[in-house]
């Protein structure tokens, strides 16, 4: 005999022999040692020494007259690591077994299912696992829950097969919920002969075979919940109409295919019928018009085709209506809106077409329409906010024409607001910018005209999108008192002046796009205030100044495009450290100096630089010269070349400055031989020199014509300073031949400094004696 039956027995025979109030203390304390772990202070009142019947005070317990435990409620109490111990059958007379929304893991011990006097058991909202206690040894005297009533054990992680509840509790099981667990197999048979039964949760496992049609047998159902998760075969039996009890039928999510079954009409009892996300076909039966009490129909998701049947206009009582997803056409119908109850309408994604109903809304009830991505047309009705309970609208993707009723402006209820992609007119009510309880407001792709408002606000809105229309004027100041917004999207529009610098008191601002307007002025600097942003799109305007070098403050940016503006000045160099730059547009705009080459800034090509002329080096075909990153990189060519002869004339000096008051030297100089070395003073020399052209200190001569050829012996000393001494005139051709090397267009053909000494130390002047040494 397995050892839990040993255990299961030695238990019973206790029972007999020792039911009494001492032993329901004992049990407590079993029980309290296993649900309560250390350190954890839940069920501090539980003292195992107390005597009876103290323990009928402790907290969650129940006693009878005679002081038994005829019910414990534990409910909400954090059981992390307890677990149901089988101590827990000692309690005898124990009717109700409460333990729920506890985080309580293990098992159901089987010794549950053998508590002669358990009616009520609910451990819904735990983390039990395993599976359900099943029926014992059938030699067992014992039997199987032989006063069960209820069963909850939702939303654990139990497996294995469902229990096998059958003709043994025809009369007293009422309500079975198995659901958000992880059953499998199929639904058994037996639980057809469960004639009591008024509620059935089977919803949220991972159930399969074909869903029994004896399930009808249960006359006195009243809910069944079979869907979601579950993959049965076949469809929804036809059989279900025998249950004459029903209200709310729900097989969502289960993969039912075939018809809807038009037999569903006779539960002239449902109030609620579930049908949505299958694989049903066919049309809507016109038999489920019969269904007059009926407040909430869901077929949505599905493949029906068809219209809407006229029977549905006896659907008087409908709250809830979801169509959405399917292949239905013609027109919504007119009766819709007569529907007095109707809260709920929802039918996007269909091949509707015809005008919205006009009174839909004056029922005074309507909270949610979506019709999104049908062909209506016309306008929109002006009363869907008559009851002023209207809180979300979504007419997206239709051929709606006409102005945006100003009635919706005073809908203080609304929450969303989804009018995109239409053809509507006119200005936007300026109340829809003011809604206090707006998340967001999306008009893009319409016709809208006028200007924006003064006054901006609503503490949650997160996203508005006004992109693609004819609005304009200047962008408010108002516009930075969105504290909540997220997405900013005003885009191809004729928006014109400055930016505000209010802008940059939005501080969750993650996405702000104003391209393709006609604004003017600098970018604010208070734009990088807003530290969440991610994408900047400021292109296709008309903006000027430079780029503030602030913007290596945001350092979550993403893309950052500001092309076809008029943007001056450099590159902030700073932005090759901005790693999280991914996308970069500078393009077409008057930026000028070299891009920065590091960092960042190397996985940008050249198309991100493109239409700059006065922007070098990089990937742009324009290469930098040599001095683009000292005080002189705006000169224009004039001023470079007068810098290039200053350099000659000022190496003419260091060679030949001191000549006439030393004699000596060059005397001694020429009866030297050897190469010629740049020794310490010349060193200093050079060094001086250097440091009086970065002053601008220095200039000796001046040239005013083109450049002559450097085999131009006459034309070079012309360009020379009159003040230098004009021989050895090889030695001056030379330098100006090293000078004109050292300025040529591509980097590539610049010689390097090494070869700049071989070429000084090796030209025909350098061989005359004075230069060889001092």
């Amino acid at each position: 005999m397995p050892p839990h039956l040993v255990l299961l027995l030695l238990l019973l025979l206790a029972a007999a022999a020792s039911a009494s109030p001492e032993r329901d203390v004992y049990a407590l304390g079993k029980l309290k040692s296993a649900l309560v772990l250390a350190p954890s202070r839940a069920l501090a009142d539980w003292d195992p020494a107390a005597a009876p019947p103290a323990h009928c005070a402790f907290s969650g317990v129940t006693c009878d007259a005679s002081s038994r435990v005829v019910a414990i409620n534990i409910t909400a109490v954090p059981l992390h690591g307890g677990s149901l111990p089988p101590e827990v059958a000692l309690l005898d007379a124990l009717a109700n077994l409460t333990v729920a929304a506890c985080s309580l893991p293990g098992h159901i011990p089987p010794t549950v299912a053998t508590m002669p006097e358990l009616r009520y058991l609910n451990l819904s909202n735990n983390n039990l696992s395993g599976p359900f206690p099943a029926p014992g040894d059938p030699s067992s005297s014992s039997s199987y829950f032989p006063s069960l009533q209820v069963v909850d054990v939702y939303n654990n992680n139990l497996s294995g097969l469902l229990p096998p509840f059958g003709a043994d509790h025809a009369r007293s099981l009422r309500y079975l919920h198995l659901g958000g667990n992880y059953f499998t197999g199929a639904i058994p048979e037996s639980f057809s002969d469960l004639a009591a039964l008024e509620y059935l949760g089977l919803n949220g496992n991972t159930l399969s075979g074909r869903v029994p049609a004896s399930l009808a047998r249960l006359k006195r159902l009243r809910e069944m919940y079979i869907g979601y998760f579950n993959n049965y075969d076949g469809g929804v039996p036809p059989e279900f109409s025998q249950l004459d009890s029903l209200v709310r039928l729900d097989m969502s999510s289960c993969n039912l295919t075939g018809p809807i079954p038009p037999e569903l009409g006779r539960l002239t009892n449902l109030d609620t019928l579930f049908l949505l996300m299958n694989r049903l076909t066919g049309e809507i039966p016109p038999e489920l018009g019969q269904l007059t009490n009926l407040k909430s129909l869901d077929l949505s998701i599905n493949d029906l085709t068809g219209e809407i049947p006229p029977s549905f206009a006896n659907l008087t009582n409908l709250e809830l209506l979801n169509l959405f997803r399917n292949h239905l056409r013609g027109g919504i119908p007119d009766f819709v809106a007569d529907f007095p109850h109707l809260e709920v309408l929802q039918v996007w994604e269909n091949n509707f077409t015809g005008n919205l109903p006009a009174a839909l809304g004056r029922n005074g009830r309507l909270v949610k329409l979506d019709v999104t991505g049908n062909h209506l047309t016309g306008p929109i009705p002006p009363d869907l906010c008559a009851g002023r309970k209207l809180s979300m609208l979504v007419l997206m993707e239709n051929g709606l024409f006409g102005p945006i009723p100003e009635s919706l402006g005073d809908c203080k209820t609304l929450t969303r607001v989804r009018l995109a992609k239409n053809f509507l007119s006119g200005p936007v009510p300026s109340g829809l910018f003011n809604l206090p309880q707006a998340d967001m407001l999306e008009l893009t792709d319409n016709l809208l005209t006028g200007e924006l408002p003064d006054v901006i606000g609503g503490d949650k809105i997160g996203m508005l999108l006004l992109g693609n229309n004819a609005i304009g004027g200047r962008i408010p100041p108002a516009i930075g008192n969105l504290p909540a917004l997220q997405t900013l999207s005003l885009e191809s529009n004729n928006f014109s002046g400055p930016l505000p610098p209010e802008i940059g008191r939005l501080r969750n601002l993650s996405r702000f796009n104003v391209s393709g307007n006609s604004l003017t002025g600098a970018i604010p600097r208070e734009l990088t205030g807003c530290g969440s942003l991610a994408a900047i799109d400021l292109s296709r305007n008309g903006l000027s100044g430079e780029i503030p070098d602030t913007i290596t403050s945001l350092k979550i940016l993403c893309t950052f495009n500001v092309s076809r503006n008029r943007l001056s000045g450099d590159l902030p160099s700073a932005m090759s450290n901005m790693t999280s730059l991914t996308t970069l547009d500078v393009s077409y705009n008057l930026l000028s100096g070299p891009v920065p080459m590091q960092g960042q800034f190397l996985v940008f090509n050249q198309s991100s630089f493109i239409g700059n002329p006065g922007l070098c080096g990089g990937p742009i075909a324009d290469a930098c010269s040599p001095s683009a990153d000292s005080p002189f990189r705006r000169w224009d060519s004039k001023k470079l070349l007068v810098w290039l002869v200053v350099m000659l004339g000022v190496l003419l000096i260091a060679f030949f400055g001191g000549r006439k008051g030393c004699e000596a030297w060059r005397e001694a100089a020429r009866r030297r031989s050897g190469a010629w070395k740049m020794t310490a003073p010349v060193s200093w020399n050079l060094a001086w020199i250097w440091h009086g052209l970065e002053t601008d200190l220095l200039v000796v001569c001046e040239v005013t014509a083109e450049l002559p050829d450097t085999s131009d012996t006459a034309a070079v000393l012309a360009v020379a300073d009159r003040r230098l001494t004009p021989e050895p005139v090889a030695l001056i051709v030379d330098l100006y031949k090293v000078a004109m090397a050292c300025v040529e267009e591509a980097s590539t053909d610049r010689p390097t400094m090494r070869e700049v000494v071989h070429m000084l130390s090796n030209s025909s002047a350098a061989q005359l004696n004075d230069l060889n040494t001092f």
